[in-house]
């Protein structure tokens, strides 16, 4: 009877672990939350990190933002951050420069420098307590869950692109992620741990000033250390960016092309972006994988804008927010 009773919980503890092994936590902003997270083709802010590397190249200045969920965060929470920089193609000099002179202390706007390299990081602390997997079920029945995931990332433009295309608007990058999960199997008085690092790259293509293609491939190179644990597989994402008119941004992308089975699902999302007030006030809409995201965005001050994201689970609701940082 302890025997068969022992043989039971090993294999029950065996499949855990290795669904342990494919969840990792989102850095995802509200911004792209409120646009169904349909952000691969579009990629201009420090979420770029975890959306699309390539998209790091296209930000101008340094920017950082705060993200997390802010209801029932006793059952279910998470909280993000995430920071971007470059290093430009003309580096400040020592010595005295007429033009640095006046674009630093007489323009209004100093002239904008272009990124040769740029790169981003982003640390995301996901917790989901037993009461979470008892309205949820599923894989997480029984368990809590506590998820810390460290991305970072590197992008730039690709020399060789105006030959190829007679354009400068193709970019790339890399990306690294390491996860860490611990589980708790309340039924089986039971704890795992599970440590994963992966490797992706990503691409961005600017056809023009309206259009934008992008493409990521994730887990390309992976390793996942815990017992029963197992890769997640290589997974393709594309994404795709309209600017319908000035202010109005419509995206699109379609994630796990591949459908890697221990990977997450494949998710069709869709969102659109309206700036009103001169780019003071955004409403956002989408829809994740058929589910309703609303959000919107406030310009607090000169170099802080608020964002709120609305999640309409079947059994979770999500209330997100997020303060976005420019510095220069």
């Amino acid at each position: 009877m302890n025997l068969h009773i022992n043989l039971l919980r090993a294999g029950a503890l065996v499949i855990v672990l290795a669904l342990a092994a494919a969840g990792t936590a989102s850095a995802q902003s509200a911004r792209a939350r409120g646009m169904g997270g349909a952000f691969i083709g579009v990629s201009d802010d420090e979420t770029a990190t975890y959306y699309n590397p390539a998209g790091l190249s296209q930000i101008q200045g340094r920017e950082a933002s705060l993200q997390a969920k802010v209801n029932e965060r006793d059952i279910y929470h998470w909280d993000s951050l995430a920071f971007t920089g470059h290093i430009y193609e003309d580096s400040p000099k020592d010595a005295f420069s007429v033009t640095d002179y006046l674009e630093h202390n007489v323009l209004e706007e100093p002239v904008p420098r272009r990124p040769k390299y740029s790169y981003g990081c982003a640390y995301t602390e996901d917790y989901r307590s037993v009461e979470f997997g008892k309205q949820v079920g599923g894989e997480f029945l029984g368990i809590r869950r506590e998820t810390s995931n460290f991305q970072l990332a590197f992008g730039t433009r690709f020399p060789i692109a105006r030959r190829m295309l007679a354009r400068e608007q193709l970019y790339g990058g890399i990306k690294f992620d390491f996860a860490n999960v611990d589980r708790w199997i309340k039924t089986l008085g039971t704890h795992s741990k599970c440590d994963s690092q992966a490797l992706g790259f990503g691409l961005m293509y600017h056809y023009n000033d309206r259009i934008t293609g992008g493409l990521t491939v994730d887990n390309i190179l992976e390793r996942v250390n815990g017992t029963g644990a197992q890769r997640d597989g290589v997974t393709l994402n594309i994404g795709g960016a309209f600017r319908l008119s000035k202010g109005v941004l419509i995206s699109a992308d379609s994630t796990n092309i591949t459908n890697a089975p221990r990977s997450s699902q494949q998710q069709y999302r869709i969102g659109i972006e309206k700036k009103f007030i001169e780019n003071d006030f955004t409403m956002r809409m989408g829809s994740w994988n058929g589910t309703l995201t609303l959000g919107f965005g406030m310009a607090i001050l000169p170099n802080l804008r608020m964002d709120y994201a609305f999640y309409n689970g079947d059994v979770v609701k999500e209330h997100q927010i997020g303060a976005h940082f420019t510095f220069d």
